[in-house]
């Protein structure tokens, strides 16, 4: 192949990490990371999208399977990887990174636990992967901007991701450079999915770049070759999806071989809502509790949200965010996820509910709101993700408060029995309570692990 810096970089990194060059918070991150993505997926297993993905799955058998999650049934490895994929995405809460572009780095997660699952792998084996894959997507995000230039973020996935399985199906360099061509190139995707009323697509795209990532790997693994110079190409990624725009030093610093500790940079999510909009709920609850019961519509003469200029053109510009039909488009309106903490205190996933989300005490708080793009908040993005909700009462009474980094932000880590509790409800009702204690004790163990398919057989519903 021609010589493609930027791939080289990504690839050799990938390939040459060790787990002894792990620090043990990131060691205990990517626990944290496995057990949050379990959680969300289960607490998916039932949607629609899933049910179809799971369906179909069923029907592909091969010789290279990985399970799929919640049962004991087993798919080809490119349809358990979108299933499974599809799952830890599809709530929206899962979690997150914020940079010149956002990304949801667990979406890689049923990738990677698929090939180490497949091999045969240890524990160490895939905490390596994961944390490599981080590293890698998280410094792509923050080197150039997809979303300014109308490309969806799952572009980016579909290279960390390819990385991390290049790993794990102990691909050569030349094979991997390889299959991150065939990831790449043939399968640039838009940010249409994510704009107007939002469909199941919206929580299926990255788990279609994870299947094919893990097409290409199989591919490349037996010798096919793929397109030159894949990302710095003369049509190549960087060209093409980024218009140049693109700082390739943040990744050719890979060569010096840092350790992997990116991940420690992303967010939990402690709310099942788009993360632009997390400190907004917090903003609300504040609100919520200082009032002292619930803010119903009759009693509001405005409500009035400060935020940014990320904030605004992702969850609040689009018509259809001030008037959501669907859970997907619900879990993007800034207005309406504020208007459901302000009523309710909480936002949870039974609020998605359609007779929730068409409730009409909360689209009458929405029509009550107006949203401004606030200069000194938007100077403050991304290291800080600022909202600032006041609510003018009819009796003249005012409220304000404002939150710039919500509960699991870095700034603002949920802890290790925040992150459990949030697992425990997401699996109530599908989990015994002894699975779920077999699950934990699992995953924070996960890098002595043998055998990954303990974990598997722990969360069959």
């Amino acid at each position: 192949m021609t010589r493609d810096p930027i791939g080289e970089a990504i690839i050799h990194y990938a390939l040459n990490v060790k787990f002894e060059d792990l620090d043990q918070q990131v060691i205990n991150e990517v626990r944290r990371r496995v057990l949050d993505s379990l959680g969300v997926a289960l607490a998916a297993f039932m949607a629609e999208p899933v049910k179809i993905a799971r369906g179909i799955a069923k029907n592909h058998r091969s010789n290279v399977e990985a399970t799929l999650w919640g049962t004991l049934d087993a798919s080809s490895i490119e349809w358990a990887v979108f299933t499974n994929a599809l799952m830890v995405r599809y709530l929206d809460y899962n979690d997150t990174y914020l940079s010149k572009e956002p990304l949801h780095p667990s979406d890689m997660i049923p990738a990677l636990l698929a090939a180490a699952e497949y091999r045969g792998l240890s524990g160490k084996d895939l905490v390596t992967a994961i944390a490599t894959s981080y590293e890698i997507g998280v410094r792509l995000c923050d080197a150039g901007s997809l979303r300014l230039h109308g490309w969806d973020h799952v572009n980016y996935i579909g290279i960390a991701v390819t990385a991390g399985l290049a790993k794990l199906m102990g691909l050569s360099e030349n094979e991997a450079l390889n299959a991150l061509s065939i990831a790449t190139v043939p399968h640039a995707a838009m940010r249409q999915s994510r704009v107007g009323e939002l469909s199941h697509w919206k929580a299926a795209a990255t788990a279609n770049s994870s299947r094919n990532a893990v097409f290409a790997v199989l591919l490349a693994k037996e010798g096919f070759t793929g397109p030159d110079a894949p990302l710095k190409g003369e049509m190549g990624f960087i060209r093409q999806l980024l218009a140049g725009d693109f700082n390739d030093k943040l990744i050719l610093d890979l060569g010096s071989m840092p350790s992997p500790k990116r991940i420690l940079d992303t967010y939990i999510k402690p709310y099942p809502v788009e993360y632009h909009a997390q400190s907004a709920v917090d903003a609300a609850r504040i609100i919520r509790q200082e009032y002292g019961k619930a803010i119903e519509p009759d009693d509001v003469e405005l409500i009035t949200i400060d935020t940014f200029k990320a904030a605004y053109d992702i969850i609040v510009k689009d018509p259809e965010k001030w008037d959501p039909k669907t859970k997907e488009t619900a879990d993007h309106s800034l207005m309406w996820v504020t208007a459901v903490a302000l009523l309710y205190g909480t936002v949870e996933l039974y609020h998605y509910k359609p007779e929730n989300i068409r409730d009409p005490r909360v689209l009458s708080l929405i029509r009550k709101m107006k949203v401004n793009v606030d200069p000194e908040l938007d100077k403050l993005y991304p290291s800080a993700i600022p909202n600032r909700i006041t609510v003018k009462f009819k009796d003249g009474k005012e409220l304000t408060a404002r939150v710039d980094h919500p509960r699991g932000h870095p700034k603002n880590p949920m802890t290790d029995e925040e992150v459990e509790n949030k697992f425990r409800r997401l699996t109530d009702g599908l989990l015994t309570p002894g699975q779920v204690n077999t699950v934990i004790n699992l995953v924070k163990n996960l890098e002595n692990l043998k055998d990954i398919k303990q974990v598997l057989k722990a969360i069959v519903i």
